[in-house]
């Protein structure tokens, strides 16, 4: 298959900015996802799904105690749904996964956005690493709640409001239940027991698109899709796991990125500190020649400061969420190839029985079975494509961010220096 997921070409110079104005055709380009021609389905007109308003604010508390080598982290949630009265509810870093956990148990179509993995944290903050783990998880879970409220369907799960609303003692119940559910699905080897009604449940709702990774209601309507009659290739489950392959390359191009900005941007950071010792040093001597100079040395690192730091909240911690939420759209991708496998076993099986009345009993169950298959394939083909171009898009979009911050830099600095 000649498939090419995305391919960013990464120039391991700093970007510079050559002409006081950057040429539109000098920006760095993305190429675009190859991807084979796909069968468009013919549907209902999307309906916009109803957005509810949905204000929430999250604060961290930290509990110590003299007895324990580990910090307490929980978090206030402040929220409120629609003109409903506010409701303030204490969380733990269990319950988001608890959240994350039931979202993919209701909706298990769509790709629910990742949560920052645990993390133990010391209370003995030595090198400041707690501080920095616990900073960047906030931003994460934070952002978590945020891509829920402003999806169409996440939105309006009883889980969400629960999670925003009920007691400890509701959700510790809630929290059970999950796991016996969890435990169940365990011993049974899959989370599909049956691949006849459920996996038709699954199938046949608009809404369990891959694409859902965009968060926005756009593309989701509630009303069922009329599928067209296709001829299901024999390599199916061949074609899904090629995808799986690209996606999984493609994350590793997302890592190379990342590690790339950040390292950047973290040496210049470093620069920047000991241009703040100069500036200290400078002072001492307290020389008035050197005024003009220690305030321009001292505008230049405020700005380098407040770039910097623009540049590791707008670019390298999306690209680093981008990283986790692949995770996810990896494993929607393997567990359609499975649930596919499912269906097509049962079909198998029940294509080899010789008797008459049994071929009659399983007659209908066949039918439904190949059912199930187009438009599982269906569904798979047109979100794989939308979400490989809302992939190329998205990075496309942090790496031109990510160039226009130093260009603005380059300019500041220019201007800093020169007047």
């Amino acid at each position: 298959m000649d498939n090419e997921l995305i391919d960013i070409p990464i120039d391991y110079d700093e970007p510079k900015l050559d002409t006081q104005e950057l040429q539109l055709g000098q920006q760095e380009q993305v190429s675009q996802i190859i991807y084979p021609s796909l069968p468009l389905l013919q549907g209902e007109a999307d309906q916009k799904p109803q957005i509810h308003k949905i204000i929430f604010h999250l604060t961290e508390l930290v509990q110590q105690s003299y007895t324990q080598y580990y910090e307490n982290i929980s978090y206030v949630v402040w929220s409120q749904f629609d003109e409903e009265p506010a409701k303030t509810v204490h969380r733990k870093y269990t319950h988001f996964e608890w959240l994350n956990a039931a979202l993919k148990r209701e909706f298990p179509g769509l790709l629910i956005p990742a949560i920052p993995p645990k993390t133990v944290l010391a209370k003995i903050n030595i090198t400041e690493h707690t501080q920095i783990v616990r900073e960047k998880r906030y931003r994460q879970l934070e952002e978590f709640l945020n891509k829920i409220k402003d999806h169409p369907q996440l939105q309006i799960s009883s889980k969400f409001k629960l999670f925003l609303s009920a007691s400890q003692e509701i959700i510790q119940q809630e929290l059970l239940e999950l796991s016996q559910y969890q435990t169940y699905v365990h011993q049974l080897g899959s989370a599909i027991a049956n691949a006849g009604s459920k996996a038709y449940d699954l199938a046949k709702g608009s809404f369990n698109f891959l694409s859902s990774f965009i968060y926005s209601g756009q593309q989701n309507s509630q009303k069922q899709w009329q599928y067209p009659d296709l001829d299901i290739p024999q390599d199916i489950k061949e074609f899904i796991e090629s995808w799986e392959d690209l996606l999984i390359e493609e994350q590793q191009k997302v890592k190379r990125i990342f590690e790339y900005y950040q390292n950047i941007v973290n040496i210049k950071l470093e620069q920047n500190e000991d241009t703040k010792k100069v500036i200290s040093s400078m002072k001492e001597l307290e020389l008035p020649q050197l005024e003009k100079d220690i305030n321009k040395t001292e505008a230049s690192y405020y700005l380098n400061e407040t770039i910097f730091n623009e540049i590791k909240l707008s670019v390298i911690f999306k690209l680093e969420l981008c990283i986790l939420d692949l995770d996810e759209a990896i494993g929607i991708i393997r567990r359609r190839s499975d649930l596919i496998y499912q269906i097509q076993q049962q079909i198998k099986m029940h294509n080899q029985i010789e008797t008459f009345n049994e071929k009659i009993q399983y007659k209908e169950q066949i039918r439904e079975n190949q059912k199930v298959l187009k438009i599982l394939e269906s569904n798979f083909q047109k979100d794989i494509t939308r979400f490989a171009n809302w992939l190329n898009n998205y990075l496309q979009q942090l790496i031109r961010n990510y160039n226009e911050q130093f260009q603005k830099l380059y300019k500041e600095q220019n201007k800093n220096w020169n007047n």
